[in-house]
């Protein structure tokens, strides 16, 4: 993303939202995951984190949906300011992919597992939405004047691995992934891969807040020396 702005609100959007986005998903998504293990051990590890919102067995299910829904709507804004903020074609790209990810987050907290066939198809959306917003960053990294940062490259990397193994498991017949070997059960690869995904996410949320702020002190900088010179 070309840092070439308008005005600081929208980056201070980004920022908050995308800190939001992360903590908000970090919350309850932990939540439900604790009350579903009973403990921490590297058994939650093979909870698949779909499961999280089944309001039939998982304990904290509504806080898992809840935090889908409110996180989604937080990203979705982040998304938006960053499509008013940037003017250049990529990053435009990125922002409209970006809001189909927080759409398809905010639908995965109204229809949970228990709404099988429909959860499916919003999944293998978020899915799908997430791997593209990836590539789109890796290619926005490498533009003259962008704003991702090694870190953001990296986290990158790693959700873009997790959703080809992802994408090579899936089912698209019935849109599910296979089941975890009962031969080897630690080494569930599909609740690894989820795992890493959503927590790569996570993490390049926080990234992008924090490479927001840099900007606005950078550009804060140049605004103050020119004042000075003038």
């Amino acid at each position: 993303m070309i840092s070439k702005t308008r005005n600081y609100d929208l980056h201070l959007v980004i920022v908050f939202m995308s800190l939001a986005t992360a903590m908000i998903c970090s919350f309850g998504v932990g939540s439900a995951l604790l009350a579903e293990a009973g403990g921490v051990s590297l058994d939650m590890l093979l909870i698949r984190p779909d499961t999280l919102g089944d309001y039939m067995n998982s304990p904290l299910a509504v806080v898992f949906n809840l935090s889908l829904l409110a996180g989604g709507s937080c990203f979705l804004l982040a998304m938006v300011a960053v499509f008013n903020t940037y003017q250049d074609g990529l990053s435009r790209y990125l922002a409209m992919v970006g809001c189909v990810v927080g759409i398809s987050i905010i639908l995965m907290g109204v229809f949970p597992i228990n709404f099988l066939d429909t959860h499916r198809n919003v999944s293998t959306l978020y899915l799908v939405s997430s791997i593209v917003l990836h590539c789109v960053c890796v290619l926005d990294y490498f533009k003259p004047g962008s704003t991702m940062n090694k870190r953001m490259l990296l986290l990158t990397i790693i959700a873009l691995i997790s959703g080809t193994i992802l994408i090579v498991l899936l089912d698209w017949h019935q849109l599910d992934f296979p089941p975890c070997s009962n031969y080897l059960p630690q080494f569930c690869v599909v609740s690894l891969a989820m795992w890493s995904l959503t927590q790569a996410n996570i993490l390049w949320c926080v990234c992008l807040s924090f490479s927001m702020m840099k900007t606005i002190k950078v550009q804060q900088k140049v605004a103050y020396k020119w004042l000075e010179n003038y």
